[in-house]
């Protein structure tokens, strides 16, 4: 239920966005946004903290569709030239996540009251994807 709640919420922050990289880094925000308004949910799908618990493919299909649809923006960018080429890849892909989910841990456990308007974290976020953007750029 968690994850297809967080694939309705960024397929929605989405919509108004160009293919590419502005979806990517709209996607990266509204999973930290909706993290905030879901901090419960958001630790059991991001961190697993039942030690043991493996979610089933059925409820893990909703991430693996967020995953894939990141791997489709980065291509996408790479091909309108917007990062350079080669980095639709893994790495880049894992590089994004950590930043992303630094931020979102870092939040959520220094200022879990905070809004994502509001957070000191949170407030660092485009920053850091910007900081990953000139990492990647042509």
């Amino acid at each position: 239920m968690g994850n297809v709640e967080l694939s309705r919420y960024v397929d929605d922050a989405r919509l108004s966005r160009e293919p590419g990289l502005d979806q990517l880094l709209e996607q990266s925000r509204a999973i930290i946004r909706w993290s905030m308004t879901e901090p419960g949910l958001a630790a059991l799908l991001f961190w697993r903290p039942v030690p043991g618990f493996e979610p089933s493919e059925a409820a893990f299909a909703p991430a693996r569709a967020i995953v894939d649809q990141a791997r489709e923006d980065l291509a996408t960018a790479v091909a309108r030239g917007e990062l350079s080429p080669g980095v639709d890849s893994e790495d880049a892909l894992r590089l994004l996540t950590s930043v992303v989910s630094g931020i979102g841990s870092q939040q959520m456990s220094n200022e879990p009251g905070a809004t994502y308007e509001t957070g000191s974290y949170t407030g660092l976020l485009d920053d850091a994807l910007q900081m990953w953007v000139h990492h990647y750029s042509p």
